[in-house]
């Protein structure tokens, strides 16, 4: 029951609703955010391919997807020319390092099943480019990994991988100019390119709506701000710490992710990357020794990554990639390009793991020389953990001193203000970071000499070398799923016959159940609510419930973002009721009564109350007067202070002829749904008519009478459409363009995927009976 798994299914309440009810997708959720498109929270079902079997069998995830992560990342190392034991060893730093148990923890299911593919591509790429494996059967597998991997769907893990992948490709690519072979592997890179085509063509409905979408969403950038991308403080929040990348050696030095004990430079974490003392030990043999030629091929992209995820921590780096190469600036948390640099790291250890028993075979003693140099490597790390940690968090003692002089009402400059931090970090903080530290530090320096000494019993003959292959691959087992279980352990487990709805059913509390029985408006469309008293742009879980103005994502539209951070609290109550009038959001919640103009305190608990909205308008209304501004900026501005959405709407273009007062007019929902909204309308004058539902242009479109009309961006976030004298039907639907196209090219496409492998298959076969 992962915390973003949980959220996804709260998030998704209205689509499963729509499908169940219609038979189709819904395309557009009504329960988060006041709306927003479907595909930011879930895609519409895919086209079969074998991973429709892998989540048909979810009751064991993730034991299955770990097994193909692990296959393949073994498979990976043997098509490299490594011995099995050493691709043991690789595969299980790439499949434990903890970042990859941590986010099963957090729910981050498709970052995890995107990344289990990885080696996989590998593994196709090597079968096409190194192998006598008949072509037709190395595109398929190639073709099928990436197919598979761009079905899981996360673009972020796609992105940071295209680097080691692209360093391999360009290696290969001056190898072939060297060698004058260029011919060749003309011919390998036409097998990768008709792969990716037929990938992408599987997947297209996929990545062509994310394409449609990134422009509105927050990655896409902010009108207030006027940029392009997120805000560099936003995509550069948990950047990794210089001193923190000591947690890839030694987890524990910077307190692990206990809130108290962690005094790294990120708010917070859910853990280090930590990739195994002997991953370390090898990583360094194989720096310095290791021959292999895809050595730099590896290490080159898993040092670039590295200084990536220290984001503003390398600001010279960091600010020049995120200005001005190409999509760098669509996505946050730059700790994240640590995946991609332990993922090359264990191949540059596993060559070292194997270059030492080879030295060892041969029975040469360039290994001792090896092993000394890492051995003092190791020596200066474990001094650094006993000796070099302040064990301080950046900004620790000035937050600190303003708790405590606001709850005593002092200055913080107090003397006694100053003498209570330093005894509390002193006493409580820095003992109990300097302890996990410290022992992490010996653990460290134990599985370090553990490895040395292993390979010393063997250069003595005292052990054979499969015997100290397999030791070391237990070990580095041993190791990493012992600091893994700090972050997902057993306690981490829940009952396994309890749902996900289930467990959100849970908690559901009594303001919640007051407000889902009472927000429906004849029976068509519900009033929003916006539940404060559970931080309401950070939890999905009310929107299970209740269509919500909150909820929960990292991709919201960027337009309703900036309403949210300019319009929302604004004004002198710090409650924007104009704004919420016109968003239908009839309910707060909230710890207890408000004195609020215009809220009634309508339903209250132990757990706190619920205000009712006494102004909250409907669906659609008319309003009397439009004015027109410059730019939608300048609407945002109007938006801030004494807003009457009843009485005015704002835009930035010009209505064909003024808006006169009709007394008489009218407004009824006939139709309400994710996909289509109809209405009745009947008025004797020119209006303009405002419809409480967010603008998004892709694949909506609206007729009056059957006649395509407008849909005019109004008060910023909202619809708004010219309406002339008389009785009118208006319907606005939702049919974008890329579903049935998408759905068409991934049915043909995945024919053609199959088709090329069962032809592979057959060759193959053949030329085993011929053989």
């Amino acid at each position: 029951m992962g915390h973003d798994a949980i959220q996804w299914r709260a998030g998704a309440e209205s689509l499963i609703e729509h499908r169940e009810e219609f038979g189709e997708p819904a395309h557009w959720a009504t329960n988060m955010f006041s709306g927003m498109p479907a595909i930011t929270i879930s895609h519409p079902p895919q086209v079969w391919n074998l991973d429709t079997i892998l989540k048909s069998l979810s009751f064991i995830y993730p034991a299955l997807e770990y097994w193909i992560l692990l296959g393949g990342a073994y498979l990976m190392f043997i098509l490299m020319g490594f011995r099995p034991l050493a691709s043991v060893f690789g595969a299980i730093v790439i499949g434990f390092s903890t970042y990859i148990p941590i986010i099963i923890g957090a729910g981050h299911n498709a970052k995890f099943i995107a990344y289990i593919y990885i080696p996989w591509l590998y593994v196709g790429y090597f079968l096409i480019t190194r192998s006598d494996l008949n072509r037709w059967l190395a595109f398929f597998l190639f073709a099928l990994a990436l197919t598979l991997h761009l079905r899981s769907y996360h673009p972020q893990v796609t992105y940071f991988f295209l680097f080691p992948l692209a360093t391999l490709f360009l290696y290969d690519l001056w190898k072939s100019k060297k060698n004058e072979t260029t011919s060749v592997f003309l011919k390998q890179t036409g097998l990768l390119i008709g792969a990716m085509v037929l990938a992408l063509a599987i997947t297209f409905q996929l990545y062509w709506s994310t394409a449609e979408y990134s422009p509105y969403s927050m990655r896409g950038g902010s009108e207030v701000e006027n940029t392009e991308g997120l805000s560099q403080d936003y995509a550069f929040a948990w950047s990794q710490g210089v001193g923190e990348l000591l947690t890839l050696a030694i987890p524990g030095s910077y307190g692990g992710a206990s809130s108290d004990a962690y005094w790294g430079p990120k708010s917070f974490t859910s853990g280090p990357h930590y990739m195994g003392a002997l991953t370390f030990l090898f990583f360094i043999i194989g720096l310095i020794k290791s021959r292999h030629h895809l050595k730099w091929v590896f290490f080159a992209p898993g040092v670039a990554t590295l200084l990536f995820s220290l984001g503003e921590n390398f600001y010279l780096l960091n600010n020049a990639m995120f200005s001005y190469f190409p999509l760098f600036n669509k996505f946050r948390a730059p700790e994240m390009w640590l995946m991609a640099s332990v993922f090359c790291f264990a191949v540059v250890a596993v060559m070292g793991l194997e270059w030492s028993f080879q030295q060892l075979n041969q029975k040469s003693s360039e290994w001792k020389k090896a092993a000394a140099i890492a051995g003092g490597i190791g020596l200066v790390f474990v001094f650094i953990g006993f000796q070099m940690l302040s064990f301080e968090k950046p900004g620790e003692r000035t937050q600190l001193a303003q708790q405590i002089a606001q709850q005593n009402q002092v200055s913080p400059d107090d003397p006694r203000v100053t003498q209570t931090v330093q005894r509390y970090i002193n006493n409580e903080l820095i003992p109990t970071r300097k302890e996990l530290a410290q022992s992490d530090t010996i653990r460290f320096a134990f599985m370090f000499a553990a490895g040395i000494i292993l390979l010393w019993l063997t250069g003595v003959s005292k052990v054979s070398p499969s015997v100290s292959l397999g030791l070391i691959a237990l070990i580095i087992a041993f190791d990493m799923i012992r600091v893994d279980k700090r972050y997902l352990s057993e306690n981490s487990l829940t009952d396994a016959s309890m749902s996900r709805e289930q467990h959100i059913e849970r908690q559901e509390s009594e303001l919640d159940n007051f407000i889902s029985a009472n927000n429906v408006d004849g029976g068509l469309w519900e009033y929003r609510a916006l539940p404060l008293l559970s931080n309401p742009f950070n939890n999905a879980i009310p929107s299970y419930f209740y269509p919500s103005a909150g909820g929960y994502s990292g991709a919201k539209l960027g337009y309703y973002q900036d309403l949210i951070d300019e319009a929302f609290f604004a004004g002198p109550a710090g409650l924007n009721q104009g704004v919420f009038n016109m968003l239908n959001i009839k309910y707060l919640t909230a710890q207890g009564s408000l004195n609020l103009s215009g809220f009634e305190t309508v339903f209250q608990t132990g757990q706190g109350a619920v205000l009712e909205n006494t102004e909250v308008l409907p669906k659609a209304w008319f309003v009397d007067s439009v004015e027109s501004l410059p730019d939608h900026t300048s609407v945002l501005q109007e938006l801030k202070e004494n807003f009457n959405a009843r009485s005015t709407a704002y835009i930035t273009g010009r209505l064909s002829e003024p808006v006169q007062k009709d007394s008489l007019a009218s407004v009824r929902v006939t139709e309400y749904n994710a996909n289509k909204i109809s209405l009745d309308i009947s008025r004797s004058e020119p209006g303009f008519l405002v419809l409480s539902e967010i603008w998004y242009p892709p694949g909506w479109s609206s007729t009056l009478n059957g006649s395509e009309i407008d849909i005019i961006r109004t008060n910023y976030v909202l619809r708004g459409f010219e309406i002339p004298p008389g009785d009118h039907e208006l319907v606005v639907t939702l049919e974008p363009s890329w579903y049935e196209a998408g759905n068409l090219m991934s049915a043909g496409g995945t024919v053609l995927l199959f088709g090329a492998g069962l032809f592979g298959i057959l060759l193959f076969v053949r030329k085993k009976n011929v053989f």
